[in-house]
């Protein structure tokens, strides 16, 4: 492999990296529907009362499982916070979390939203 390929897959991995949430993609309106339909009735009321003005149900999705991540105490004294929820994954029950300067995986129960150990 050449040096000048591996400073631009270098350079391209970091810019992946360190591209805002904002560009991620957002699921499409049937597979925001599929993902709703496999929560428990009062995660799913909850979620579609708050996906109103704008605000789409994976971006609900994405702060709810911030939240609830948050609130489980995930986080060792002295660790930086969970900021954002960078990639979620409801077949696995897994989302991304971007801490700090790093990245990582966190297991949630796809029907309620909440941590699983």
């Amino acid at each position: 492999m050449s040096r000048r390929f591996r400073c631009l897959s270098g350079a391209a991995l970091a810019l992946m990296l360190a591209a805002p949430a904002a560009f991620a993609q957002t699921p499409s309106p049937a597979m925001q529907r599929a993902i709703l339909d496999g929560m428990n009735a009062e995660t799913r009321s909850e979620v579609e009362r708050r996906a109103t003005g704008g605000n789409s149900v994976y971006e609900v999705l994405r702060i709810t499982l911030l939240n609830n991540m948050q609130l489980a105490n995930l986080i060792q004294p002295g660790e930086p916070p969970l900021s954002e929820v960078v990639a979620i994954d409801f077949v696995r029950g897994t989302a991304v979390v971007r801490q700090g300067d790093r990245l990582r995986a966190v297991n949630f129960d796809a029907q309620t939203l909440r941590y699983k150990p």
